[in-house]
């Protein structure tokens, strides 16, 4: 006869199998009257688009009843499926049937049928969810079910590397894992970069004339950080007597000098003048209307004196003054940076120097924000290469000018640079945020089975838009920790460090 109800207690399962799919080994115990043996659980791991089984379950024997403990992940986010019905169907070879239901999880994200056999066997097991959160069939083959003890077979245990790391862990932290795939990917030179202004976009405001910076006249002086456009009035002065007299000297200067140039050429067209006298007078014009406009570029006469404005337009980045300041000429006033365009500074190293010069485009990260950008992306290009060699770190600057999306990227960013130097191939690669760096060599964990994971050590290659190419340690179909990997190590350092402790179901 066939039971399905669901015992409350049974003995707990703790996996150390380093198998994907079914494991049988057994161990021995003694006492002082005779020697039985134990079986260990058998395990399977699946995978579907939308759930993970790891599912653990005693050999089978005919008449004996046999809990199965059923792990089941939402690989929308590889947390524990609260909630849904579970319909468990056996058929045999012969095409007898029986099922199970059990109408929620004995606890968050494991589900625990009882089930016994009264035919042995091999049966295909429908593994049937139906909830809100999860809806899915899940199938599994080939489950054994023996006649007696005897007939299952005993396999020496064989020593293991394997790290053990509950669901329960799992579904407590951000984790994540997917298969090792071939990706399509750029070879590139990686070099160190910063992010700086652009020159025609960057401005240092000092003030040409000499004066005090009066609280009653700057009511309205912007904060650091305002947005302000070219010519829009900044500060405002009231000069000292010195500098408003070589402010006038220099205005009227220029209109003397504008005024003999224009009657130097109305003498020379009448042939009064020699070429020579009309080419000083042209120099001496030119000359004063440089300082002039140099002057007029920075300053406009007002009720208030004299108000400093923007050369360019951009955001106020520092202040050198405060209220009350007596400022001299040539003194720092405002720096003023418009980031709509920027330039990315990469710090090529000289063994790679040919290879990036040759090369048109690049793609960097910054810190603090999780994207890649791409040059070519951001109507950007190579604008220029450093002539010399920076001695001190053996490196060649490679500079290339882009488009700022939003604003995002600041002026002092460090960045990781990709500068684009091959064609595109396949490559077996993996997430960067697989790679956990331990004692200066990359690793990745990979997992075997539900709850046990191996440490690999890698041999890395080209890097390409967030991925690593992997040279040796994995292979294609692998399932790699990408989320997660730091705390799947602390719990092969030491088990007592890792989130929760045991496996009592």
């Amino acid at each position: 006869m066939i039971k399905t109800n669901f015992k409350k207690v049974y003995a707990a399962f703790v996996i150390l199998a380093v198998t994907l799919f079914i494991g049988c080994s057994h161990e021995h115990e003694h006492d002082s009257n005779n020697a039985e043996h134990e079986h260990s659980s058998i395990s399977i791991t699946q995978y579907t688009d939308s759930t993970e089984i790891f599912m653990e379950y005693p050999a089978l024997v005919i008449n004996t009843e046999a809990k199965f403990l059923i792990h089941l992940t939402d690989l929308k986010n590889f947390k524990a499926v609260t909630e849904g019905v579970l319909t468990v169907e056996f058929i045999n070879q012969k095409g007898t049937k029986f099922s199970i239901i059990q109408a929620e999880p004995t606890r968050a994200g494991i589900y625990t049928p009882v089930v016994e056999f009264i035919k042995p066997g091999k049966y295909k097991m429908t593994i049937t969810l139906t909830g809100k959160q999860v809806s899915d069939i899940i199938i599994v083959n080939n489950l054994i079910v023996y006649s007696n003890e005897s007939e299952i077979p005993h396999e020496e245990e064989e020593s293991s590397s394997s790290i053990s790391f509950l669901k329960e862990q799992q579904w407590k932290i951000d984790f994540k894992n997917e298969p090792v795939i071939k990706r399509k990917m750029e070879k590139s030179v990686v070099a160190t970069g910063e992010i700086k202004a652009k020159s025609a976009l960057f401005s240092k405001v000092v003030s040409p004339i000499e004066g005090v910076v009066l609280s009653k006249n700057n009511e309205s002086l912007k904060p650091i950080g305002s947005f302000v456009k070219k010519g829009d009035v900044l500060l405002n002065i009231s000069p000292s007597a010195d500098a408003s007299f070589s402010i006038q000297k220099i205005k009227n200067d220029f209109h003397l000098a504008e005024s003999e140039y224009e009657r130097a050429q109305n003498l020379f067209n009448k042939k009064a003048v020699s070429r020579k006298r009309l080419e000083e007078a042209k120099f001496d014009f030119e000359a004063k209307q440089a300082s002039y406009n140099s002057l007029i570029d920075q300053i406009k006469i007002t009720e208030n004196g004299f108000a400093i404005i923007a050369p360019i337009s951009g955001h106020i980045e520092n202040k050198e003054f405060v209220l009350g300041d007596h400022i001299l000429s040539g003194q720092e006033l405002f720096t003023i940076i418009n980031p709509h365009r920027l330039v990315l500074k990469a710090n090529v190293p000289s063994s790679q120097f040919e290879a990036a010069n040759n090369s048109t485009d690049a793609s960097f990260n910054v810190e603090g924000i999780n994207s890649e950008f791409r040059i070519s992306n951001m109507d950007g290009k190579k604008i220029s290469v450093a002539a010399s060699l920076n001695e001190t770190n053996r490196t060649v600057p490679v500079y290339f000018e882009f488009s700022n999306p939003k604003n995002k990227i600041k002026v002092g960013m460090y960045a990781e640079v990709y500068i684009k130097v091959g064609g595109t191939n396949e490559y077996i690669s993996i997430p960067e945020s697989a790679i956990v760096n331990e004692d200066g060599l990359h690793t990745a964990y990979v997992q075997t089975e539900g709850e046990v994971f191996e440490k690999r050590i890698l041999k890395t290659g080209i890097i390409n838009n967030g991925y690593v190419q992997i040279i040796s340690g994995l292979k294609v179909g692998e399932m790699v920790v990408t989320v997660g990997a730091y705390q799947v190590r602390l719990a092969a350092l030491s088990p007592e460090s890792a989130i929760g402790h045991g496996h009592a179901h």
